[in-house]
């Protein structure tokens, strides 16, 4: 199937930026209704931007993680939530019908990726504030967070290649964390 093929209002449509992109959801959930609208190197800005044809679709459920390339622009906390609460309120006035998930930010492996900029801290941080929208919201918080970490708080290396992308542990790890809410 095209991944690209139009939203219909039954599909299952994950949105966020390269981790969502590299996601092969076909094969890990096996459902022919499923679609990718993942962007590598997309923010939260961005995704705003494009979100028209994906809410005037109305799926049935929409599974969120984006916010991580903002980090990497140096995009502040608050306005990354106000971004993804706006995304949220468009799906709620616009397609109350579509289910929501908002997936926590993963950590990145520091050691790696040479930073000492302690940006987990940051994540962890926005994290909770993204857990607190969905509560006000009355929306899924899928907290992935914590099944990524290593012994040192940092993205564990055999969940990624490069410290931020994921590796296929890292999607095998992901899928069946959250299989049980696709299904």
């Amino acid at each position: 199937m095209n991944p690209r093929s139009p939203i219909a209002s039954t599909d299952i449509v994950f949105l966020g930026d390269s981790l969502t992109e590299g996601f092969d959801l076909e094969h890990y959930f096996k459902i022919p209704n499923i679609r990718n609208r993942g962007i590598s190197g997309d923010t939260t800005y961005q995704v705003r931007y494009r979100l028209e044809e994906i809410v005037k679709a109305k799926p049935a459920k929409l599974f969120l993680m984006i916010g991580i390339n903002d980090f990497f622009q140096g995009t502040d906390e608050i306005t990354i939530l106000r971004h993804i609460a706006s995304i949220i309120e468009e799906f709620q006035q616009q397609s109350p019908v579509t289910e929501l998930y908002v997936q926590s930010i993963l950590p990145v492996n520091e050691s790696v990726l040479l930073t000492d900029e302690s940006i987990n801290l940051s994540i962890f941080s926005l994290n909770d504030g993204l857990r607190l929208i969905c509560r006000e919201f009355q929306i899924h918080f899928v907290d992935l967070y914590a099944d990524f970490l290593n012994d040192q708080g940092e993205m564990d290396s055999s969940y990624s290649y490069d410290g931020v992308h994921l590796s296929n542990a890292g999607y095998d790890l992901w899928a069946k964390l959250i299989a049980p809410l696709v299904i």
